[in-house]
């Protein structure tokens, strides 16, 4: 590859800054030597692309008969390579190619039957498959820096976007994403001595009035079971040691603040250091996307923690997502297809979902995927997609509560939080320390344990009740009747706060 050429290539937008994501700085002016370039470009090798391919019924035949189909289409779009690897510099793609999801972790033929019901077919997984394209030896993702001098958010580089637009193109190809890690909403840190402190816990407007919930049986969250799915966390902070959080599968070992912190508002200890949790008597376990083998992979992990969870059940997703059609990141998973038919699988089984709609300041309504479908727009039915979650923005701490401007919001969003000034549990980068808290968490991270809190002082109510937990369906309807309504619900479009008093007293916990 010539440098002019290579120049081109990076100023197309494939690394859109001189700055390579490995830290060495690349001078664009310099006769630097092609070999150079290379062996720059080969140690991004951890951070090259991978992809999620679904296949169509007659593009999975052809896979099943020729083992090698899915490695020809991805060849078929070798012409986009050849402009940028000419001559003796020229690479070959030769992806790996593996099941998306372990047969271990697919729902099997017999539950897919049982809970194929209202129309809704529930996906089987076999026709979705993961590709590994090393190499290309490039970056999956550029980090561009915004004309303020303030980084910018991470993007799906240029050609990887566009090789996701290609194949996503062919007639045997359903569906396609980047399988990329990312970090989760964003953190911002700035007897139980600071309950005082979390206002969230407090009544209507302020909070969601778990206080109240705490003198009703169950309202504790007991016999609820929370799993709380994102990269990593401390478990042994001094006060969640005593919920004896457990790890279902996967690496702790990315972002352990951010784990610790949305723990700690759900599950805090009820004792005389640090703060309560919302539900301190539930069962709290974790789940990584960083799984055992070391890829990351969202829609196995979903599947996977759903395996390990009874009905009635709650597993938060504490994740973000890159957009197949823009590239860019902040999306709520769900806008990838398998982890939309993974929490399909969930919800199915009667799980509760609680999704963060995510902090890219996105209005989803407005939002096409890939088959020009407004897939988070209640508006339009024949094309919004439902997957049960409840989604979840981010307000102001401050009543009357507004949407805050980071949070994606529209119609599919069902209930908020409090988005800042959030007190909890925290750790250090390594998650070795065990006494931190901060009066400072925030984003749809934040918001999103709190809906959850509720939902599972709900779910607790209801088992104590009925003798049985209710489905995520009435779940979802309890949360948003009777709520806290934000300061201008039709410009801020993030639903309601849940009001557990006024849901117990108004009689809403039944089947």
């Amino acid at each position: 590859m010539s440098v002019s050429r290579l120049k081109a290539w990076l100023g197309a937008g494939l690394l859109a800054t001189a700055q390579l994501t490995s830290g060495y700085a690349l001078d664009l002016g310099s006769k630097e030597s092609v070999e150079a370039v290379t062996s720059t470009l080969s140690s991004l090798a951890s951070n090259a692309p991978r992809l999620a391919l679904k296949l169509t019924p007659e593009g999975l035949k052809k896979q099943l008969e020729d083992p090698e189909f899915i490695a020809s289409l991805v060849s078929g779009v070798e012409s986009l390579i050849d402009g940028l690897n000419t001559g003796r510099h020229r690479r070959r793609l030769t992806p790996n190619v593996a099941p998306l999801v372990p047969q271990e972790h697919r729902p099997n033929a017999a539950l897919r039957k049982r809970l194929d019901v209202d129309g809704v077919q529930i996906p089987s997984f076999e026709e979705w498959f993961q590709i590994d394209i090393d190499d290309l030896g490039l970056s999956a993702v550029s980090t561009a820096s915004s004309k303020s001098g303030k980084e910018a958010p991470p993007a799906l580089s240029k050609l990887t976007l566009e090789l996701i637009h290609r194949l996503n193109k062919l007639d045997t190809v359903a569906s396609v994403h980047a399988l990329q890690q990312g970090p989760p909403p964003a953190v911002n840190p700035n007897d139980d001595p600071r309950s005082g402190n979390q206002g969230y816990l407090n009544a209507a407007p302020q909070g969601i009035n778990a206080r109240y919930a705490w003198t009703i049986t169950g309202g504790d969250g007991a016999r609820v079971g929370i799993v709380d799915m994102e990269q990593g966390w401390n478990l042994n902070h001094e006060d969640l040691r005593a919920a004896n959080i457990t790890l279902i599968s996967g690496r702790n070992r990315d972002y352990p603040d951010h784990g610790t912190a949305v723990l700690g508002q759900m599950l805090m200890a009820d004792n005389q250091i640090g703060g309560v949790g919302i539900v301190p008597a539930a069962k709290g376990r974790v789940i990584s996307q960083s799984r055992p083998d070391g890829s990351y992979n969202t829609a196995a992990t979903i599947l996977d923690a759903c395996n390990n969870m009874a009905s009635g059940d709650i597993l938060l997703l504490e994740a973000q997502e890159f957009d197949p059609v823009g590239g860019q990141y902040y999306w709520p998973v769900s806008v990838a297809d398998a982890n939309h038919e993974a929490i399909l699988v969930c919800t199915g089984r009667g799980i509760i979902v609680v999704e963060a709609a995510c902090n890219g300041g996105n209005d989803l309504d407005a939002y096409r995927n890939l088959s020009n479908k407004r897939i988070f727009n209640r508006a339009f039915p024949s094309e919004y997609r439902e997957s049960g979650a409840i989604m979840v923005g981010a307000s102001s701490a401050s009543v009357p509560h507004f949407r805050l401007g980071y949070s994606n919001h529209g119609s599919r969003v069902d209930v908020y939080g409090w988005g800042e000034n959030i007190d909890t549990t925290f750790t250090n980068a390594d998650g070795t320390a065990n006494n931190l808290y901060t009066t400072g968490f925030s984003g749809t991270s934040g918001a999103s344990p709190i809906i959850v809190g509720a939902a599972a002082a709900v779910q607790g109510i209801a088992q104590a009740r009925l003798g049985r937990k209710l489905s995520p369906a009435r779940v979802r309807t309890i949360l948003t009747t009777s709520g806290t309504a934000s300061r201008t619900p039709s410009s801020d479009r993030i639903g309601v706060l849940p009001n557990l008093k006024a849901i117990i007293d108004g009689g809403h916990i039944r089947v």
